[in-house]
């Protein structure tokens, strides 16, 4: 599967992708996870880079269920796929 960059999204389409692994990741959280967060600390999914948030995404869920490419260009926006 290939990887797309950041700059094939828009901003939207990876603030949808960042709530998706926040929701995800939280659902399958246990309270083991929630004190090792409170010892050592966690970078949130608000703070990390687009293109971190892209390629975890893509590699989680895989690219064709976002969006749709014809031709090298995507022609059904993340949020428009049902």
């Amino acid at each position: 599967m290939k990887i797309l960059g950041p700059k094939k999204f828009s901003k939207e389409d990876i603030a949808a992708m960042r709530e998706t692994l926040h929701e995800s990741e939280w659902e399958g959280m246990k309270d083991r996870h929630l004190r090792q967060m409170t010892w050592e600390g966690c970078i949130g999914w608000k703070n990390i880079p687009d293109a971190e948030v892209v390629e975890h995404y893509q590699n989680i869920y895989g690219e064709s269920s976002n969006l749709e490419i014809v031709q090298g260009e995507i022609v059904a926006k993340f949020n428009d796929i049902k």
